[in-house]
């Protein structure tokens, strides 16, 4: 079994963005629960819903392309992907310019989390095809 780094890394990126987008999500729910979006963002409220409908379609698209290696047997995965997509692209559209330094830390550390979960699924997952290409399955006497 060969790992393609193009593959690899493009499996990396993609857990780093959605550490990201948790991130801005967690910082756009603080901003929402605190009220600061209303004040600094008077309109994002009335581009919510189109906001949701583009977020269902990334969601619904980002489950498809990862169906092979990301959660594979989650049941209703597409309904899964779908409604995480229609809730956290709004919410990630609610952060404002005075909270960044707040964002930062949440996207911070979203993303040094999924990226750690990632790592280690991955070493999980070819701990098998490692041990086979690198004889570690031989006992020596």
């Amino acid at each position: 079994m060969r790992f393609q780094p193009v593959i690899v890394y493009a499996r990396l990126c993609g857990a780093a963005g959605l550490g990201v987008l948790l991130g801005a999500a967690a910082t756009g729910l603080l901003n929402l629960l605190t009220g600061t979006v209303f004040t600094h963002q008077p309109y994002w409220l009335a581009g919510v819903p189109v906001l949701a409908v583009l977020g269902a379609l990334a969601g619904l698209l980002a489950g498809w392309t990862t169906r092979r290696w990301f959660a594979p047997a989650a049941p209703r995965r597409r309904l899964l992907f779908t409604m995480g997509g229609a809730i956290a692209i709004p919410l990630a559209t609610a952060v404002h310019t005075g909270s960044t330094g707040l964002a930062f830390l949440l996207i911070l550390a979203a993303a040094t989390v999924t990226i750690t979960l990632w790592i280690r699924g991955f070493r999980r997952e070819t701990a098998q095809a490692r041990a086979m290409m690198f004889g570690y399955h031989r006992r020596t006497r």
